[in-house]
């Protein structure tokens, strides 16, 4: 067990801090410094500083609990108003965005293999982390197995992917407020979105309260979602892939009913507070020092593949004029998966991203295993 301040079994002041990162972070975005700097990129950093620097610990029961229940239940939440007959004209852009940034994993894991001594286990690593920066975490495990990776390189792989998946999604987080990335890449929709934010900070008083009814009754729904669809991957012996069934029957309830649940008030801003519950478990498993110890090349390894990536990804957003909220959603669900691109797009108020994040995540999830398998074979001959 680590040796913490807040050791991982005292619950409660392990959410005391979990909670009050997320209160803070929230504060801060209420508060002119919002302009400046990311309550998601902020709650993260504050994680990861306080996990390495032994204040909280790296891995908990309470962060198993964000990840496997509090995370699959707030999908259903932010996704309640997702009609695509809105959304898809307003967002074709970030599949073309998310294609690009795919040919840029795959060349960058490809440069990586040539220029780095990876040691034996070179092509097996070039196929992991293919998978990985293309459907997320979850490939990464399917493909390792696939492959057979040696368990002392997968432990490597873990700890570098943790550190260098925390600090992208803070890079992205930063993105916005850089004016020359502004005029590079125009947003219309985070301009929107600041300018909704400078309206309710400006009438505050004409607030309307939560209203429990609706909020209760959004949790029941999220709730029932949630237990269907892990049955339903129960029963189809995919236990692991859940998470997609969530999406396809909240977008396919959010469809049929839309004029009802447009009415549902509060549902959205409770699944964003689980989300930045999120991200502090995200920063939080960050391990310096396991990184530093056992994969300073595998760090550097992945953090080729993000920078060629992101390249990609950018040139992509720029030849087909999309918009720069839609290449950060766009790249971080190729890079990290649909969850955590899902949990920046509802962070930042981007309502509109949050259901293309979670559909494109899918869509790295079903193509992601093929590429990594096919890539580690093709380089190991």
């Amino acid at each position: 067990m680590e040796d913490t301040l807040i050791s991982a079994d005292w619950t409660f002041a392990l959410w005391t801090v979990i909670l009050g990162l997320a209160a803070f972070a929230f504060w801060v975005e209420s508060t002119a410094a919002a302009k400046y700097i990311s309550g998601v990129a902020l709650v993260i950093l504050l994680a990861i500083a306080l996990s390495n620097l032994g204040i909280i610990p790296k891995s908990a029961p309470a962060y198993n609990a964000v990840a496997s229940f509090f995370m699959p239940f707030a999908i259903p939440l932010l996704l309640f108003k997702a009609d695509l007959r809105k959304i898809i004209p307003e967002t074709k852009g970030m599949l073309i965005i998310f294609i690009f940034g795919m040919v840029g994993t795959v060349i960058g894991a490809s440069l990586g293999y040539m220029l780095l001594p990876l040691g034996p286990e070179a092509a097996n690593l070039t196929g992991v982390f293919s998978a990985t920066y293309i459907g997320g975490s979850m490939n990464m495990a399917a493909v390792a197995g696939a492959v057979q990776l040696d368990p002392s390189i997968m432990a490597a792989s873990v700890a570098a992917d943790n550190v260098v998946g925390a600090l992208y999604i803070a890079f992205l987080a930063f993105m916005p407020p850089i004016m020359f990335l502004r005029r590079f890449l125009p947003s219309p929709i985070a301009d929107k979105a600041e300018h909704d934010a400078e309206e309710v900070q400006e009438h505050k008083a004409a607030v309307v309260p939560l209203n429990l009814l609706h909020i209760s009754v959004a949790l029941f729904l999220s709730m029932a979602i949630c237990t269907i669809s892990f049955k339903t991957a129960e029963l189809l012996n995919i236990p692991g892939y859940g998470i997609l069934f969530v999406t396809a029957y909240t977008v396919a309830l959010a469809n049929i009913f839309p004029q009802q649940l447009a009415k549902l008030d509060g549902d959205f801003e409770v699944g964003m507070l689980i989300m930045y519950l999120f991200f502090v478990v995200v920063g939080a498993g960050a391990d310096f020092n396991q990184m530093l110890d056992n994969g300073l090349v595998i760090a550097a390894f992945a953090i080729i593949i993000v920078g060629c990536h992101f390249a990609f990804a950018i040139l992509g957003a720029k030849l087909f004029k999309c918009d720069m909220a839609e290449l950060i959603i766009a790249s971080n669900a190729c890079i990290l998966g649909p969850t955590t691109a899902a949990a920046q797009a509802a962070g930042k108020r981007w309502h509109t991203l949050v259901t293309p994040a979670l559909m494109l995540g899918v869509f790295g999830y079903v193509v992601a295993n093929f590429i990594g398998v096919a890539l580690a074979n093709l380089l190991a001959v």
